[in-house]
């Protein structure tokens, strides 16, 4: 089934070669060229996959990235970063700023199709059997302050989240003077 991909990337020749591999095998592409752009198409257009890149023009990959998935109407989109932003501990960042997947360039047309195609089967409901490269669960000790949450305990909060005790996951997270967006995700998340 075909599918509306946003390819956020900068770079004209990185995008030709994401609209020759993802039209190639039926899916329709939009493009924008910053992070800006990125988050006025997926409002507008509701794809069903955002590729970022991270280094960009006006906002870069991580600040978009927040900003969508801060959105209660997009955070479900799922965004898998492709960059070649590729250092120690950018991986952790990219996800830690919301993104569902990290592909480092250079990247192997069947390592973006394969991910593209676990996403699409956990979107529909389904239960694939092999977790591609760069899709392994982010599970660190501590659910990090900018993830939305302060320092509690992740084992804590997925045990509670398994046993439907969502009470008591608001119960372990410090009182807080204003709301803050990324908690609603995280919880969302954690139950998913």
């Amino acid at each position: 089934m075909s599918k509306k991909i946003l390819v956020v990337e900068d770079q004209e020749d990185n995008r030709r070669i994401l609209r020759d591999l993802l039209t190639s095998v039926g899916h329709d592409m939009l493009e924008v060229e910053d992070g800006e752009a990125a988050i006025a198409a997926a409002k507008q257009y509701r794809p069903d996959l955002i590729l970022m890149d991270i280094q960009l023009p006006v906002m870069d990959g991580y600040e978009a990235t927040r900003r969508i998935k801060a959105d209660p109407e997009l955070r479900a989109i799922p965004i898998i970063v492709v960059t070649s932003y590729a250092l120690s501990g950018d991986e952790d960042k990219a996800r830690l700023s919301g993104c569902d997947a990290y592909v480092a360039k250079p990247y192997s047309p069947m390592t973006i199709l394969e991910v593209v195609r676990y996403l699409e089967a956990l979107h529909a409901g389904e239960r694939p059997a092999r977790v591609p490269r760069g899709l392994e669960p982010f599970t660190p000790d501590v659910v990090p302050v900018s993830a939305g949450l302060a320092e509690t305990p992740a084992p804590a909060m997925v045990a509670c989240a398994s046993s439907g005790a969502l009470p008591a996951i608001s119960a372990s997270l410090p009182p807080q003077t204003e709301p803050r967006l990324g908690d609603a995700g995280v919880l969302e998340a954690l139950t998913g």
